[in-house]
């Protein structure tokens, strides 16, 4: 008989979808803390690795384009959006 374990994610939750397309992008995370809508089809994943905080830019048609260390932190200078800006 196999054991499920439960996730530490909500699943389908938009955490849950974040961690996945980081690893996927072969960035290493321990734990996905937010996932903030910037503008259509982008958006800002803060998150964890080894103790150290770090924030992962990923768009539609892009990926995950940027990831910086540390949290509230403005995206790349290319991209017309910042962190809370509607």
């Amino acid at each position: 008989m196999t054991i499920k374990l439960s996730g530490r994610y909500e699943e389908g939750s938009d955490k849950e979808r974040a961690h996945h397309l980081l690893v996927t992008n072969e960035i290493e995370v321990d734990n996905v803390y937010g996932v903030e809508q910037l503008g259509p089809g982008m958006e800002a994943i803060t998150f964890t690795f080894n103790g150290n905080a770090h924030t992962a830019f990923a768009s539609d048609d892009a990926g995950v384009f940027r990831v910086i260390d540390g949290w509230d932190i403005p995206p790349a200078a290319d991209r017309e959006i910042w962190r809370g800006q509607k």
